[in-house]
């Protein structure tokens, strides 16, 4: 029986060691959406706004009508002198006798601003903390965002290189065939050789960075480590600056943070509110009805109604409440100021950093441009008898640097894009499936 089931083990680990090895294609999109649902900075800031919805509905809880309700049994004697009583004839303690007895009490606010204000002071802090996770979703998209840009940047660095070595290898091989020919020298077979190895460095230490950047957007979309990621979105400079205006109303709009520190002074100015208010007289009504007798036949109904008027007259803590309730008002109105600078500071860095990286593209293309004609230039100055291997040489020099600019301005203005969008608050078109 074991070697019967010995295949069927063998396939059940072949196919799961299938399953860890099959590629995760990713769009950036995607990569965000899963590490929302699985990052560990996502999941703590959830964790805050449930605990502050909690908070809400124990203040409101506070305001609600409060019941309760009791039935008792139970056998009991009475020592009558304890009360004063003195009978003639009679011992000092009566009993023991059974009783039965069942209980009704309830309480309702009638007017209570003090618990009121309290109860809306939390109200906007629960507001406050769904806008600070929506700041923390905000980060955690930006930084799986700049993890998705590394590892598209340094596949199109593969892809480079691998172009590199094909070029690199042709040019060797012209080399080799004019040493033979006489027409060129071993000089010129070395440099081509230096060219080639230099290449196949370059491309090793981008497969080295191209792991080592997957593993760290594994890591941070919470998937396998042990999966390979297949980059499915090209990485596309931005075509136009938009204007800082439009931008900074953009932001004042959409940023989680503006929002977050409105409610947090809303919620000081409650908490104000709520302090003083415990100055004021409350109103509250109490019910208590009871049912009872020796026995289940002889159970008699009474019952209490009260109108309770509350009037704090001295309570040396309310003074120093108000206070302190004033300067957290002035600490959240001081926090709100510097938010709106930095807002205002992340939009005009990210369009300046974003108008850059355009002209960085511009100019980058148009040296890769001139380096393909110089190296072309040089190749066949040298079939002419022109040239100089040092200057072939330097051409491939210039050649593969100006790729490697490219790339890196082409990846640098895919990241200004989206420092823009974290900057303005458009990043959150990728969670809502907006965007791939």
């Amino acid at each position: 029986m074991r070697l019967k089931r010995l295949p069927l083990l063998l396939l059940a680990i072949a196919v799961s060691a299938r399953a860890q090895t099959t590629p995760l294609h990713l769009t950036v999109g995607e990569a965000i959406r899963m590490a929302l649902g699985t990052g560990t900075q996502a999941e703590l800031a959830r964790s805050n706004e449930q605990l502050a919805r909690i908070a809400r509905s124990e203040a409101l809880n506070a305001l609600l009508p409060q019941a309760d309700a009791k039935f008792i049994r139970y056998n009991q004697s009475i020592n009558l002198q304890t009360f004063g009583f003195s009978l003639p004839g009679l011992p000092p303690v009566v009993g023991p006798f059974n009783v039965t007895d069942a209980q009704l009490a309830a309480a309702v606010q009638v007017f209570n601003l003090a618990a009121l204000r309290h109860y809306q002071s939390l109200k906007s802090s629960a507001n406050a903390s769904h806008y600070q996770n929506e700041q923390a979703e905000n980060d955690v998209a930006a930084s799986v965002a700049r993890l998705y840009l590394i590892v598209q940047r340094a596949q199109s660095q593969i892809g480079a290189r691998e172009a590199d070595i094909a070029l690199f290898t042709r040019l060797l091989q012209t080399s080799q065939d004019e040493f033979k020919a006489g027409t060129g020298t071993r000089l010129d077979v070395a440099q081509a050789n230096l060219q080639l190895a230099r290449a196949r460095q370059a491309l090793l230490a981008a497969q080295n960075d191209r792991q080592n950047a997957s593993l760290a957007l594994l890591n941070a979309i919470g998937a396998d480590e042990s999966r390979e990621v297949v980059i499915a979105d090209t990485a596309s400079a931005p075509t136009t600056v938009p204007p800082v205006d439009t931008s900074l109303d953009t932001a004042r709009k959409q940023r989680p943070e503006m929002r977050e520190a409105e409610e947090q002074e809303k919620a000081a100015r409650l908490t104000v509110d709520a302090a003083k208010a415990r100055l004021l007289p409350s109103v509250s009504v109490d019910f208590e009805g009871d049912l009872s007798g020796n026995r289940s036949t002889d159970l008699l109904w009474t019952r209490r109604i009260a109108a309770n008027l509350g009037v704090p007259l001295f309570h040396a803590d309310i003074n120093a409440n108000i206070a302190r309730a004033k300067v957290q008002l002035h600490d959240a109105q001081t926090r709100r100021t510097q938010i709106e600078r930095d807002v205002e500071q992340d939009v005009r860095r990210s369009l300046m950093t974003l108008q850059n990286a355009e002209a960085r593209v511009a100019v980058a293309n148009e040296s890769v441009q001139v380096a393909e004609e110089a190296l072309t230039v040089a190749r066949d100055r040298r079939a002419a008898g022109y040239g100089s291997p040092v200057e072939v040489d330097r051409a491939q020099d210039s050649y593969r640097q100006a790729h490697e600019d490219a790339i890196a301005a082409q990846a640098d203005a895919a990241a200004a894009q989206f420092d823009y969008e974290h900057a303005t608050g458009g990043i959150r078109r990728y969670m809502t499936g907006d965007h791939p």
